[in-house]
């Protein structure tokens, strides 16, 4: 996966070329990501990373999202919510946000992202998931209104529900009060934003 090939960008998001997924996280050079958020009137969901993934193991993150090859349009990047989830969802279904800028400086990387943003109006229930394990362990899922004050910075904790998926089939419930620290470290009111888009373009026109 490292050696995945992606287009590579300048800050005014004009192509300057290709590099490996590698060499884009080790010298913080500019690339294209895919995010898909599911929703409903209610909720916002979010999947929980694999305790196998290299970057951020056991957090709470984007519902499906991944980086964009070289060979892909924007549209391509449907596939994730496939290949993560194990729901099938056509690009006709999900309604476009548009595409924000992304920075997380860490111990391991400089992830320097242009993110094409989605959202799917969710209709469907726990039993549609599918996890694809080494990259997904567990959906969960926050009332819009609690989770666009937490992501606002109005309160300290948020309350989630969802399960914990297993290879075997089996599932473990998951209600508890989740902190930033649980968060991937998103880009301040990215999340906030994607709700407010959600209640003022989305809800009223497709649930």
């Amino acid at each position: 996966m490292e050696q995945e090939i992606v287009k590579v960008f300048n800050e005014q998001h004009e192509q300057i070329g290709t590099a490996t997924r590698a060499e884009v996280h080790e010298k913080g050079l500019w690339h294209e990501t895919f995010h898909c958020w599911l929703v409903n009137e209610d909720y916002i969901y979010f999947q929980i990373r694999s305790s196998q993934k290299k970057d951020y193991p056991g957090l709470l993150d984007i519902t499906a999202a991944g980086h964009l090859l070289a060979v892909e349009t924007v549209e391509s990047g449907i596939r994730e919510v496939k290949e993560e989830l194990g729901l099938d969802v056509n690009v006709n279904e999900v309604v476009k946000m548009g595409m924000t800028s992304c920075s997380i400086v860490s111990e391991n990387m400089i992830d320097n992202e242009f993110c094409h943003v989605y959202i799917y109006p969710f209709k469907h229930d726990w039993e549609s998931f599918e996890l694809q394990y080494e990259e997904v362990s567990g959906v969960v899922r926050a009332k819009l209104d609690e989770a666009e004050a937490f992501f606002l910075g109005e309160t300290a904790t948020l309350n989630i529900e969802g399960y914990e998926y297993f290879p075997d089939g089996q599932r473990a419930k998951i209600v508890r009060p989740v902190s930033t620290a649980q968060f991937v470290p998103y880009r301040e009111l990215y999340v906030a934003h994607v709700i407010q888009f959600v209640k003022d373009k989305v809800l009223n026109k497709t649930l």
